[in-house]
């Protein structure tokens, strides 16, 4: 039997919660439980892993996001100004879904580039932990 070093860490793999969290927005998607199954998947995400900071990458992209689709949006009342309430809410709830849709997509994409959808694991069985050094 092979002694393997891999720490505690390297035997939890992510990757099956991130694929858990992707089959959520998947299954939620056009029903208003939709952004909190996004939430939870930029949660389950959002990491420093080595040499890519996953992270920023998704702020910086929701940033962004919510600039233009908040840009749209004024547009839109100052031009319908008179509008009933209703029609505003309708119009704000279609805009803030299609936000959610759009960084759904971004993280799908950005964790198909990075090689993270490829369904696999390899199961570690015992080992011996790699001392934490500071």
């Amino acid at each position: 039997m092979d002694e393997t070093s891999a720490s505690f860490l390297d035997k939890t793999d992510w990757r099956m919660t991130i694929h858990r969290k992707l089959e959520a927005c998947i299954n939620a998607e056009g029903t208003f439980f939709y952004p909190h199954a996004v939430q939870s998947l930029i949660s389950a995400v959002s990491a420093e892993f080595p040499n890519w900071d996953a992270k920023t990458e998704i702020n910086d992209k929701i940033h962004e996001r919510e600039i233009y689709y908040n840009s749209i949006y004024d547009k839109w009342v100052n031009e319908n100004s008179t509008k009933r309430k209703w029609k505003k809410y309708n119009y704000e709830r279609k805009l803030y879904m299609q936000l959610h849709k759009d960084v759904f997509e971004f993280v799908k994409q950005m964790l198909a580039k990075k090689r993270m959808l490829l369904w696999g694991t390899k199961r570690i069985e015992g080992g011996t932990q790699i001392p934490y050094e500071e």
